[in-house]
């Protein structure tokens, strides 16, 4: 398989392309002018320098292409809906059409389990109706929406991936980093006593996630949205792994009860149901192995910073 990946060089996107190359997939990381690359040249994967806004460069890197991954992602964390909106809707619409036009096979979707709303405890699958509460959980659904219609549309194959909140190596600003951060500050944030359970998930595993989706058959009645997550756990259990790891037991800032979309995340259970992937695929990595990855790598950013 021939495939490009946009947004390579982000904390999921890089995995996606390290995976695709470990299967032994030709692979072409765009990377904007401006991104750090280190860890792509280390691969056996092609970079190339791109910038998003000029669609002949898109069609050139696309050409020849089976299978385009869109693993580009706002860093902002919702908080500017202008800046999310340029990314989340208005790149994803101009790559899907551009791989229409080259006739590239299938279009992979990195998407996110943020678009779940809290109005349930229960496991949550991919037949779950949302009903947004936030605006980023509103832009996410219509960047799924825009990759069916479009897809449909192009004559194109489309599959969407809704991962758990990863865990794993290359994190620079995910919420593992900074509940990290809060550990060495002794600030560890909690809901209540942390009973609340929560799905989570290694990089590696999206990364082989994504692979697979590029390569599998897809039978008429499948929708190609999937759900994964690799281990469930609490968020008082898993501070108890980070306590572990890290070698000293950090203290807990309980928080109040609020509106906010970081007091629902730790007070409601977050639990996915992904039954519909494991039927064929079936991920690698344990919640400790997850764990010590991060740590061993932010650990020793924090110590060379000193």
């Amino acid at each position: 398989m021939k495939a490009v990946v946009f947004g390579s060089t982000g904390f999921i996107g890089s995995h996606v392309a390290e995976q695709l190359a470990l299967a032994g997939h030709t692979v072409t990381a765009a990377a904007r002018e401006t991104s750090d690359i280190s860890f792509l040249e280390s691969l056996n994967v092609k970079v190339e320098r791109i910038r998003h806004d000029d669609p002949d460069a898109i069609h050139r890197l696309m050409s020849g292409i089976d299978v385009v991954y869109n693993c580009t992602a706002d860093s902002s964390l919702g908080l500017e809906r202008y800046s999310e909106e340029l990314v989340e809707i208005k790149l994803t619409e101009r790559l899907i059409t551009a791989a229409g036009h080259c006739h590239v096979s299938r279009f992979v979707q990195l998407s996110t389990v943020v678009i779940y709303d809290f109005k349930s405890n229960q496991p949550l699958d991919e037949k779950y109706i949302s009903q947004p509460e936030f605006p980023f959980q509103q832009l996410a659904l219509e960047r799924e929406k825009i990759v069916r219609s479009l897809g449909k549309k192009l004559g194109i194959e489309t599959v969407i991936l809704r991962p758990a909140s990863a865990i794993g190596t290359r994190d620079k600003k995910s919420f593992f980093s900074r509940l990290y951060l809060a550990h060495l500050h002794n600030q560890f944030p909690m809901a209540g006593s942390g009973e609340a359970r929560v799905s989570l998930v290694d990089t590696r595993d999206i990364g082989r996630a994504m692979e697979w989706l590029g390569t599998c058959a897809l039978e008429e009645w499948d929708d190609g949205v999937y759900v994964l997550k690799g281990y469930d756990t609490t968020w008082s259990g898993l501070k108890e792994e980070m306590d572990k790891a890290i070698g000293t037991e950090a203290g807990v800032e309980n928080m109040p009860i609020s509106p906010s979309i970081m007091y629902k995340n730790l007070s409601t259970h977050r639990i996915w149901d992904d039954q519909k992937i494991k039927k064929s695929f079936h991920t690698l990595y344990t919640l400790p192995v997850s764990i010590k990855a991060s740590l061993e790598e932010l650990m020793a950013a924090s110590a060379k910073s000193k």
